[in-house]
């Protein structure tokens, strides 16, 4: 009787395997699945299994959901290869103007389309300058997001009227077979958003256009074009962030979405997009991205640390996630 041995050339050492383990963890797959994991574990130790109960989960889904929907229209511009700083300031100003609208008595879905509009006007103008006068995109839209906080402190000078819109309430604060509508929505949506990016000649236009913007042209793609579709779907669905914002809240203050940038942009890096250069990402990265960081700063909350912090916490987690962003080199989210 013989037993037969495999190769010694086909026996997987631990030195063969970690190239191969170490080349998972480089990708968005791996390191999102190192967050995560680590945000989970964390939770568990620091919070307990309250971390882990149904009200605090829907809690999670419902702090996931607006900027869920803000963050995946937003990275249509950034896989186009420009970063839209203002998109904070514009969730804020879609919300007051929707705000005002329905407090002076304006139908709420006349107001919802002149909200959606005033997007659509802010992404003209952030298009025309960025792409139409060559400006920079950074420092254009930066220069929106000033302008637009302005506009929202002259508007509120005082307190906020309060609107109590039942069906944007019901979709904003129900739930749909237990787990919050707006999530579903959300997720929804970057299902969608992920099925163009992948499988249409759109969502290949935005990477090539991202990727290498001269080879584009040369291939007949309109950069200016995709660009400026680009800018207007993220002041757009910024704008839509802020009217659901309403719905959630009651109100719009002018300080609402301030800061919203840096989450949605680090919960972006860290779902695979890249700040440096277009035409990689995936909104499903988005989706797991924006769970690491609500993950983390639910953590915050439950342990009852001091709110100022967690503007530090944000920063810390978009310098960690522009590292991952180069320890991966950029790599699309496959």
């Amino acid at each position: 009787m013989t037993t037969a041995f495999a190769p010694a050339s086909d026996v997987q050492t631990p030195q063969a395997l970690l190239p191969r383990v170490l080349s998972y963890l480089k990708g968005p797959v791996g390191s999102i699945a190192l967050m995560l994991a680590a945000v989970v574990i964390i939770g568990a130790i620091s919070v307990g299994p309250a971390f882990f109960s149904a009200s605090n989960v829907r809690i999670v889904g419902v702090a996931v959901a607006i900027p869920l929907i803000v963050g995946v229209l937003a990275s249509f511009a950034l896989l186009a290869g420009v970063v839209d700083l203002s998109i904070g300031s514009m969730v804020g100003f879609g919300a007051v103007a929707f705000n005002q609208l329905v407090a002076s008595g304006i139908d709420p879905w006349m107001a919802a389309g002149v909200t959606v509009l005033l997007g659509v006007v802010v992404g003209s103008i952030n298009a025309f300058v960025i792409v139409g006068l060559g400006a920079e995109p950074l420092a254009v839209t930066l220069g929106m997001l000033t302008l637009l906080r302005g506009v929202c402190q002259a508007i509120v000078v005082q307190a906020p009227p309060t609107t109590l819109i039942e069906p944007l309430y019901d979709v904003t604060q129900g739930t749909t077979l237990g787990i919050p509508t707006l999530l579903l929505i959300g997720v929804g949506l970057t299902l969608v958003a992920a099925g163009v990016v992948s499988k249409t000649r759109i969502g290949r236009k935005v990477q090539a256009v991202g990727g290498d913007p001269r080879a584009a042209q040369r291939a007949g793609i309109s950069v200016v074009r995709v660009r400026t579709v680009a800018l207007i779907v993220s002041a757009v669905g910024a704008a839509i962030g802020g009217i659901f914002y309403v719905g959630q809240l009651g109100s719009a203050s002018n300080i609402l979405g301030t800061g919203l940038e840096f989450q949605i942009y680090a919960a972006l890096m860290i779902g695979g997009y890249s700040i440096t250069r277009g035409g990689v990402g995936n909104p499903i990265g988005a989706l797991l991205g924006l769970l690491v960081v609500a993950g983390i700063t639910n953590i915050l909350n439950v342990s009852f640390i001091d709110p100022d912090y967690l503007d530090l916490i944000v920063a810390v987690i978009l310098l960690a996630a522009v590292l991952v962003d180069r320890f991966r080199g950029g790599d699309a989210f496959e």
